[in-house]
């Protein structure tokens, strides 16, 4: 029993603590010390959410810049290395492509200079014979004729070599 009354006295006192301190301000009432109680806690915990806020924000756009600047580095050395890769491979492919351009520019210009050869070979020829006609042919009008055969007889023999 006793442990009952010494709850009951523990509690009033409690209360009667609680309401003096309320009740300290003058012509008011309770409900209006707790409102203003109420706004106060209020407004302290919005200025501190506020802070914490600005604060999160600032971190973040931090981050933000920093993660820019790096993605930024990383672009810019992928555009250098691929330009670099673009450059090199542009490069290797000039260089393949003059050499074959040599290679083939030396063999046509062995098979022109054969053919030419061939062809220069051919129209001397056709000169030679017609040359040789058009002089039998004068010779034989003022009555050569013995000095065409022997011409004639050297000239085969010309042709001969040539084939050769």
């Amino acid at each position: 029993m006793r442990r009952i009354v010494f709850l009951i006295v523990m509690c009033c006192l409690l209360l009667m603590g609680t309401s003096i301190y309320a009740q300290s301000t003058q012509g008011t009432t309770f409900s209006d010390w707790y409102r203003h109680q109420f706004h106060l806690l209020s407004n302290q915990l919005s200025e501190e959410m506020n802070i914490s806020l600005t604060t999160f924000e600032t971190s973040v756009n931090t981050y933000q810049e920093q993660l820019l600047k790096r993605m930024e580095s990383r672009l810019v050395d992928y555009v250098l290395n691929a330009s670099e890769d673009a450059n090199h491979d542009i490069k290797n492919y000039k260089n393949n492509h003059l050499q074959q351009l040599n290679e083939t520019k030396k063999s046509l210009m062995e098979k022109d200079l054969i053919e030419i050869e061939k062809e220069m070979k051919k129209r001397q020829m056709e000169i030679d014979r017609r040359t040789f006609d058009i002089l039998s042919e004068l010779l034989s009008e003022y009555g050569f004729d013995g000095i065409t055969s022997d011409v004639k007889l050297e000239n085969n023999h010309n042709k001969t070599e040539g084939d050769n």
